[in-house]
């Protein structure tokens, strides 16, 4: 169970990672950002967004450096293996996206989370909660 709890972070990060670097490449469009930028970019968008203080910003950006690693190297193991159905990436996306929101609950406070639970992060938050349910009774009725 943490396992997957653990997963599903990484694919909440995983989201995000990709919605900055594509961001960041309309930008800038021929400068290619480093994971760290990358990251960096994340947590100064989050701060703003939320309006998160030192404290919280300094356990995000250890949050995201620390799991951000496990989630693309668990990635990679799927792609090497030869998973080629979309539905294999998106478990591994759903269960790291769940790891990460239940992680940033942690970090805002309540108001910081009803803010992320209305933005578009939140409404990504209930279809993942909504598939995943769904394969709970899959497997629950097996």
């Amino acid at each position: 169970m943490k396992v997957l709890r653990n997963f599903i972070l990484v694919a909440a990060l995983f989201f995000t990672l990709s919605w900055t670097t594509c961001r960041a490449q309309q930008a800038n469009p021929q400068k290619e950002l480093s994971f760290e930028e990358i990251i960096a970019k994340q947590v100064e968008d989050m701060v703003d967004r939320y309006k998160l203080d030192d404290y919280q910003a300094f356990k995000l950006d250890t949050l995201l450096q620390h799991f951000a690693p496990i989630y693309n190297a668990e990635m990679k193991r799927a792609k090497d293996s030869g998973a080629a159905q979309s539905t294999s990436f998106q478990s591994i996306t759903d269960k790291w996206a769940d790891f990460f929101d239940d992680e940033y609950q942690k970090i805002f406070t309540e108001e910081q989370w009803n803010r992320y639970l209305k933005s578009s992060a939140g409404r990504e938050k209930k279809k993942r909660d909504k598939r995943m349910a769904a394969l709970k009774e899959e497997s629950a009725e097996e």
